[in-house]
């Protein structure tokens, strides 16, 4: 089961209690899943597709709750799914196909389809959010936590595009239409703005798993950068160490160590002595002891000495 499907499904249990958010959110849903089709003289019927049961559900028990309509349901394997059912459900004409089809806003009073978001639907703060319920669950489409954050919603229309842009800037989100394979894709790849949206739609399981989801790999990336930096850190003191040894052999088989000043020739026996020690270990075993500077300048007067030889 993709991410995406997971969403929809909690998305699709939650119920609207109003009358007039249902109304938006089946609105939405098949504006963005259905389709209006005329067979003969003045003779028309309404087809919703969805490959996702529990939305083709969803578009059922609201026709059934708002307007009292059994819609046809038939289950069909599509190609283009792979051989996955898909749910089709078929309005056909009645008395009341008209006005219901009017009072979702899919046909103005001229009866002429509507491309855009009926403003009548959405003019309340539960009702908007209820649309972009139904239009995410229509189209929508999320990014697995573990890829990088996006969300899109496809429309046909460019009309409805513009209308769940304005209707997102409502509710302070930023989002970005681009077209695609002659679709208007609504789009966010924020994942703040990810978050916010599915807050909003009621999505709050998926928003707990992003946001663990989000913690943890904080978490993660945090111990990498951790160690790689420890690793780095430990491999310039192994090759730092190498160096001295290199120059305190060369020194003690060309000159002996007695050559040496005393401070450097206390060092120079404690380094052959501690090779796998950082610098700061190796100051502490002076007597008396000095500090991680003075130690580095000692060594670093060594290796002026071995660099003449």
């Amino acid at each position: 089961m993709s991410f995406t499907t997971e969403v929809k499904n909690e998305l699709a249990r939650l119920m609207p209690s109003r009358r007039c958010c249902r109304l938006a959110e089946l609105s939405a849903l098949l504006h963005l899943e259905g389709s209006l089709h005329v067979s003969g003289r003045h003779r028309l019927y309404l087809h919703s597709e969805s490959e996702n049961a529990a939305v083709a559900r969803k578009i059922f028990q609201h026709l059934k709750n708002l307007f009292d309509m059994a819609p046809q349901l038939r289950v069909e394997k599509v190609p283009r799914l792979r051989g996955h059912n898909c749910y089709s459900l078929y309005l056909v004409e009645s008395d009341k196909t008209v006005q219901v089809l009017n009072e979702l806003g899919l046909l103005d009073n001229s009866l002429r389809p509507v491309l855009g978001i009926p403003p009548r639907l959405t003019k309340l703060y539960c009702c908007g959010i209820s649309y972009l319920r139904g239009a995410f669950l229509g189209g929508g489409y999320i990014n697995h936590p573990d890829q990088p954050a996006h969300l899109e919603i496809n429309v046909r229309h460019a009309e409805m595009a513009e209308g769940l842009c304005d209707l997102c800037a409502s509710y302070d989100l930023n989002t970005h239409i681009n077209r695609r394979k002659g679709l208007h894709v609504v789009y966010s790849k924020s994942r703040g703005e990810q978050v916010h949206f599915l807050t909003l739609l009621g999505a709050h399981k998926t928003v707990l798993r992003l946001e663990s989801d989000a913690v943890v790999r904080e978490l993660r990336e945090r111990v990498n950068r951790r160690v790689n930096s420890e690793t780095a850190n430990l491999e310039r003191s192994v090759d730092a160490a190498q160096q001295q040894l290199s120059d305190i052999r060369s020194i003690q088989n060309l000159l002996g160590m007695d050559y040496l000043p005393k401070g450097l020739r206390e060092i120079a026996d404690i380094r052959l002595l501690n090779p796998e020690v950082s610098l700061r270990e190796l100051g502490q075993k002076l007597k008396p002891p000095i500090s991680k500077s003075a130690a580095y300048h000692r060594m670093l007067r060594i290796h002026k000495i071995a660099s003449t030889l």
